[in-house]
């Protein structure tokens, strides 16, 4: 009886021991686009220097000066590519006819320069146009790591 005591509280132990190497393991593990996150996705009207959003809003003025998004980056290797659509959806009938809907009206790229989390963020200034008004409707932004899609959001012009 001793014996398969004793053998019982060595496969007991073993698997602790496991499921803790599975545990320290998974939690060592390396950064990579698969599992990398883009989180707290949120437009606003500006952004403070450690790129927090400053007077978050899904509504714009058709006059506003530039639409900021920020977002928390979150386990990407270094040098990851990040590529952020701002793409106009459609609802101005004039602006349509010229654009068609879901029209990619700015790309822009950067590269994860370093590992962890953090915010950061995006702007789409206004063209520097005499008069020129933002097409009121609906946009989206989307963000890309390495051409897989890892958020978006959306937001209206009024």
């Amino acid at each position: 009886m001793k014996n398969s005591s004793l053998s019982y509280k060595l496969v007991i132990s073993f698997s602790a021991v496991l499921v803790l190497l599975t545990f320290l393991v998974s939690g060592c593990a390396k950064p990579s686009v698969a599992t990398g996150t883009i989180t707290n996705v949120t437009m606003s009207k500006s952004i403070a220097p450690d790129s927090r959003p400053v007077d978050p809003t899904t509504v714009f003025s058709e006059n506003a000066t530039a639409f900021y998004c920020s977002f928390i980056v979150s386990g990407f290797p270094a040098g990851s590519h990040l590529e952020v659509q701002w793409i106009y959806e459609g609802g101005d009938p004039y602006s349509e006819n010229i654009t068609g809907k879901n029209f990619v009206a700015e790309t822009q790229t950067a590269v994860i320069v370093k590992e962890g989390r953090g915010y950061t963020n995006t702007a789409y200034p206004k063209p520097l146009l005499p008069d020129y008004k933002w097409p009121k409707g609906d946009y989206k932004v989307v963000i890309n790591v390495e051409g897989m899609e890892k958020a978006s959001t959306s937001f209206k012009v009024e």
